[in-house]
């Protein structure tokens, strides 16, 4: 096999961080699948239109964010020899750990601070929130991590202190491990243990697999691509009907792995076509972890009580739809914000905030 244009594969990935941090965004909108109801119904078209930009369309967003952070991890790297493992975790604790420590504790803070207001105030807390033992504390950052999207963060961090062993995992097996490791992601299965998710060590060790052999993914991928836009595009659009079915989770891996390899494929005729369109999205990969960190626990539920005061926004049918798709924009628009200002009277806490990226 050829060596990989890497700066192609590069620049496509860049300008993918932007948009899968929105799919990341949109995953948050709504908490819990939706069972869809009689078709007709006036809920119908609302419950649809979230469930398959909520849980359908943007699942791909953090598995193809383990398989890039894997690529890149081994790509041209011998983690065999220490000085490789001492240098990598190095720029992890400054890039994950240290950021991951600082949003957790910070979101607590608000928490404790929220409830203490209410109860000095006299008017109470609707979801009062108390920290009853030291266990309760660890399990905020990590068990039950209290800033759940970072549990993304807490597997790569775990994945990158195993980065010797899953390197040497890959050379002894030639790759091979990743076959049972395929099959417990197809089937969703999950040990149940903080830091070990299926999910993540299948792409991380499926990227690092293709980063060791420094193998380039759209190479692949070209050789399947018609097959799996098919597959991607059935898979994607029938999720939705599938809510509550036994073989769900089966058809929602499927679509991860042929949506991301499409994602990867469309990104990169984007950019042959209209290379602009790249370098305005590469443009907007400040923001990236920023958005990934604040928009849950600051930002959501600020835009939620903007649109639910909004009678027409909160019903059912079209309203609903819109008052969704409202949350997103608002969303996105006090994360913007909120870097802007942040960045204006305290850009060193900012960089620091966002790993130095």
């Amino acid at each position: 096999m050829s060596k990989p244009s890497t700066s192609s594969f590069s620049a496509v990935i860049t300008a993918l961080r932007f948009p899968l941090i929105i799919m990341v965004v949109a995953i948050h909108l709504i908490s819990d699948k939706l069972t869809l109801p009689q078709w007709g119904t006036s809920s119908w078209l609302y419950t649809y239109v979230s469930e398959f930009l909520s849980h359908s369309l943007p699942r791909i967003a953090v598995p193809m964010f383990f398989f890039i952070s894997g690529y890149y991890a081994f790509y041209k790297k011998d983690w065999g020899q220490r000085s490789i493992w001492t240098v990598e975790l190095k720029k992890r604790v400054k890039t994950l750990l240290i950021p991951y420590l600082l949003w957790n504790s910070i979101y607590l803070v608000i928490l404790l601070a929220k409830t203490q207001v209410g109860l000095r105030l006299g008017f109470g807390a609707s979801d009062p929130f108390y920290i009853t033992s030291f266990t309760q504390l660890l399990s905020y950052y990590w068990w039950d991590v209290i800033v759940y999207p970072l549990w993304y963060i807490r597997d790569l961090m775990v994945l990158c202190a195993l980065g010797p062993i899953l390197y040497q995992l890959l050379s002894w097996t030639r790759g091979y491990i990743l076959l049972p490791l395929l099959v417990l992601f197809l089937i969703g299965w999950e040990c149940g243990v903080a830091g070990f998710g299926t999910v993540s060590f299948f792409c991380f060790m499926l990227g690092g697999q293709l980063g060791t052999k420094q193998i380039d993914p759209l190479e692949v991928i070209q050789r399947v691509k018609y097959l799996a836009g098919v597959i991607a595009i059935g898979t994607v659009f029938t999720l939705p009907l599938l809510s509550g079915w036994a073989g769900y989770i089966v058809v929602h891996n499927i679509y991860i792995l042929t949506g991301s390899a499409s994602a990867l494929l469309v990104m990169q005729y984007i950019g042959r076509r209209s290379p602009e369109v790249i370098q305005r999205l590469s443009n907007l990969n400040k923001y990236v972890f920023f958005i990934y960190a604040a928009h849950t626990v600051l930002l959501v539920n600020w835009a939620r009580g903007i649109v639910f005061r909004v009678p027409f926004l909160s019903e059912e049918g079209s309203g609903a739809v819109l008052g969704y798709l409202l949350i997103g924009a608002l969303t996105l628009a006090f994360s913007f914000a909120s870097y802007a200002v942040i960045k204006k009277i305290a850009p060193r806490t900012l960089a620091i905030l966002s790993g130095g990226r």
